[in-house]
């Protein structure tokens, strides 16, 4: 079960000190890993987080002092660094930095799900400014106001609203690129003028770059982050836990001639190609979490379906749901909405805006959410909709 999936719940479950603590954390660790910036500017913001991290612990808990806090950060489980240290979360499986201050996979995702000042940090926070831009252009968020979490249903309800309005062959044009092609040269992105419009395209973040070069993961296409070591060496590897751990790491290596060598750390062999910054332009960090991966899963999910002879229409009705799915001479029908991450409050936004209510609608989780399922059962319980692995919608279609 992905630990790094289920930060939405465990976030959920945090009282006001404890989401106060966690946002103190989270900005401060994007800070320590980063070198962007000017060291006052940077010092400055990291006594503002402390300040607000002494604020959360109340008058019952005494907070550490800076120096025992800044220490904790590089190492420490996140919850241990909670008021009340919350027993039973998954935030007590994930860390922010790992022993030698490198950032984990759980720190970006952190900053846009639970941090009401990412938008200040270096790295993810450019992403950030970008993201509630593009939500105030599309009426998402009023001006000179900000989001203390940002959901995944949000994001894709504001991309999607946005996408329609050019036209249903334009949407689905658009929603397919995003989710085929996360990264495009700007030549590619001047012929796609909704997206152009959209804004939903912008350079290549600093924090997965290197030497002025970036590379694909060969799972999603999307940019790896990297991180720099200090010996020189860049650990350059996925955003997704999953993808990561499948073989999409690399290790690149500065060669003689001023170039670099990217080396596999994983089980996957094949190196992809380092590409020039220059001439590119990427999705940012939250719409690729949540519209290039659960694209994926559904274009997947579709193809295994059609192969059992099942009759499939994607994105039929905007993003009302994401896969139609039939049988030849059968009369039920399946009402398909995919979702790559563990989030009730999310589940229950979706069952309140379905235009067709809930009733036969199946929420699908890829099968390493499994452990998810009982806790997003509870949610849909009485409402006639389901939740169920894409292994069990596979299974069912088949037996039907």
């Amino acid at each position: 079960m992905s630990a790094v999936a289920g930060t939405a719940v465990a976030v959920q479950e945090l009282d006001g000190g404890q989401r106060a603590a966690l946002d103190a954390c989270v900005v401060a660790a994007l800070v320590l890993s980063s070198s962007e910036g000017e060291a006052q500017g940077r010092m400055r913001l990291l006594m503002e987080c402390h300040g607000r991290y002494v604020r959360s612990f109340g008058v019952l808990e005494q907070a550490p002092p800076y120096e025992v806090f800044a220490r904790r950060l590089c190492g420490s489980r996140v919850a241990e660094l909670l008021p009340g240290r919350p027993k039973e979360s998954v935030l007590g499986k994930l860390w922010l930095l790992d022993d030698e201050g490198m950032p984990s996979s759980a720190l970006h995702r952190l900053a846009v799900e639970a941090s009401e000042h990412g938008h200040r940090a270096p790295g993810i926070g450019a992403d950030i400014r970008h993201l509630h831009s593009l939500l105030r252009a599309v009426g998402m968020l009023p001006v000179n106001s900000g989001l203390s979490r940002i959901s995944g249903e949000t994001v894709q309800h504001a991309i999607f609203r946005a996408l329609r309005s050019a036209g249903f062959e334009a949407y689905t044009r658009g929603r397919e690129t995003m989710v085929r092609t996360p990264v495009l040269t700007r030549r590619a992105l001047s012929r796609s003028i909704p997206l152009v419009e959209l804004s939903a395209y912008i350079g290549i973040s600093p924090t997965r770059q290197f030497g002025g070069l970036w590379a694909a993961c060969p799972m999603c296409r999307w940019t790896m982050r990297a991180t720099f070591r200090p010996n020189g060496v860049v650990d350059v590897e996925c955003e997704d836990e999953r993808h990561s751990l499948l073989g999409a790491r690399y290790r690149a290596e500065p060669t003689a001639a001023e170039g670099w060598d990217l080396v596999p750390c994983g089980e996957l062999r094949a190196v992809p190609e380092m590409l020039p910054v220059e001439g590119y332009v990427a999705l940012p960090y939250a719409l690729w979490l949540w519209v290039t991966l659960p694209g994926l899963l559904e274009v997947e999910l579709r193809d295994r379906l059609v192969a059992l002879g099942a009759e499939v229409r994607l994105w039929p009705f905007g993003d009302a749901y994401d896969l139609h799915v039939t049988r030849s001479g059968r009369s039920r029908a399946w009402r398909v909405d995919v979702k790559t991450w563990a989030d009730p409050y999310g589940l229950a936004e979706k069952l309140r805006e379905d235009p067709e209510g809930p009733g036969e609608l199946c929420f699908v989780v890829p099968e390493h959410l499994r452990g998810y399922l009982p806790l997003l059962r509870r949610v849909v319980r009485g409402s006639g909709a389901r939740v169920l692995t894409d292994g069990d919608l596979v299974a069912e279609v088949k037996r039907a």
